[in-house]
């Protein structure tokens, strides 16, 4: 018996060591990584454990994706508070170097959403993460757009999911007028066709969650000025920078249903 707790408990180290060192310099930019899946059944999981521990969403992502290898393993439905902390400071002990910016990205993308980009009725999305887009040469959709009930230019208000500071305002060919708030933690949102600002926005600028950005469009797809390509929608990006400061898009679709749930 006592070489069989022996056995299970060297295979369980060898299994940690072995997930920990699978983090590199080179996960931020893996698909795995960037399409930054939590399962369903996992969303609760995440909601319950922020509200009991008064955590960040971050504190039980690293570990678990970690832990699991970007899929979240079925066993963490029974860890508690302190098993996290035991599988934080085991990822630490094994690849310090690795586990801190794999914890910085997950700060980045999740622990400053606090609003829901457009809280109006009706209100869909789904998983296009890397769908085919066309405009402007074969390439996958970068982003998660959000499709509004009635076609409507400059009727649904577009509001910061973060705290943060206006990046970049103004027209792109492909992403028409559009803003860029870069958040406390890093993690720059973009949010693009509008139809209009809310109000005159600087680089600089700060803005708080909630705040209206500007209202939900169909501009993009050419000159400035260009409407019409498609129907009314907001696309939103969400990028993170590596260590040698490349900037990688990140799927937004998990994080927008942690919000809306």
């Amino acid at each position: 018996m006592l070489l069989v707790l022996l056995i299970s408990g060297f295979s369980g180290q060898m299994y940690e060591y072995a997930a920990a060192m699978q983090i590199s310099s080179l996960t931020l930019q893996s698909d795995s990584f960037r399409s930054m899946t939590v399962e369903e059944s996992y969303l609760n999981i995440l909601h319950q454990f922020c509200e009991k521990t008064d955590a960040k969403p971050s504190e039980f992502l690293t570990p678990a994706m970690a832990a699991g290898r970007f899929r979240i393993p079925e066993e963490v439905k029974q860890y508690t508070a302190d098993g996290w902390e035991r599988l934080h400071c085991l990822f630490l002990k094994y690849n310090r170097n690795g586990y801190e910016k794999l914890e910085a990205a997950y700060q980045a993308v999740w622990d400053d959403v606090k609003q829901f980009p457009v809280p109006e009725p009706g209100i869909v999305f789904e998983n296009s993460w890397m769908f085919e887009r066309t405009y402007g040469g074969l390439r996958g959709h970068e982003g998660t757009d959000l499709i509004p009930p009635l076609n409507l230019p400059g009727y649904y208000p577009i509001r910061s999911m973060t705290d943060g500071v206006v990046e970049k305002t103004g027209w792109l060919e492909k992403g028409g007028y559009r803003i860029g708030i870069r958040s406390p933690s890093g993690g720059y949102f973009y949010y693009a066709h509008l139809d209009s600002y809310a109000e005159v926005f600087s680089p600089g600028d700060l803005v708080y969650a909630g705040d209206v950005l500007g209202f939900m469009g169909d501009t993009g797809y050419g000159p400035e000025g260009t409407r019409g390509c498609f129907p009314v929608h907001l696309h939103l990006g969400i990028y993170i920078y590596t260590e040698n400061r490349q900037e990688i898009s990140i799927n937004p679709y998990w994080v927008l249903r942690y919000l809306k749930d």
